[in-house]
């Protein structure tokens, strides 16, 4: 590996304006491992920890997210104010019922097992809107970080949350 890879490897990413202008806007032909990075990837971690947790996500992602701009080295932009926070409850609020109708039932049975998983999927049926949904949602990826750990909630909420 050399020192370039390293450095980008190692460096603590934030997202940039720009990076945060197209999460909003979704302007760029990214692919789904580097949207899904641009989405979670903030200074609080090294950036392979980040590349670690995205499924198919690779170096090849992160470079095309630091060429266009998306994230910087958090050293590089100085002092500033930290991107407010939205909780997983706000992003939710960008996600229709039928999108999380489907993606909620689609994953139930297979990261919850047979019995919770229907149980779940029961639960979904009798959602009676969006609100209902959203909660039923944040129960859900409180379910698998409690019995498979954060990077499976993790995973989770990058699916819940991934474009339509």
């Amino acid at each position: 590996m050399n020192d370039d890879v390293a450095r980008v490897l190692s460096a603590r990413l934030a997202k940039t304006d720009a990076g945060r202008t197209e999460i909003q806007r979704k302007s760029l032909p990214l692919s789904r491992p580097a949207r899904n990075l641009l989405l979670i990837i903030d200074g609080a971690r090294p950036a392979q920890d980040w590349i670690g947790l995205v499924k198919g996500a690779t170096l090849a992602d992160l470079q095309e997210l630091l060429r266009a701009g998306l994230v910087a080295d958090q050293s590089t932009l100085g002092p500033t104010q930290p991107a407010p926070r939205m909780t997983l409850a706000q992003a939710l609020e960008s996600k229709s019922y039928r999108t999380l109708y489907d993606r909620i039932t689609a994953e139930a049975r297979p990261r919850l097992g047979l019995i919770k998983g229907y149980k779940m999927i029961l639960d979904v049926e009798r959602c009676a809107g969006p609100p209902e949904i959203r909660q039923l949602a944040l129960r859900f990826v409180e379910q698998v970080r409690v019995s498979q750990g954060d990077a499976a909630a993790l995973a989770l909420v990058q699916l819940l949350l991934a474009p339509d």
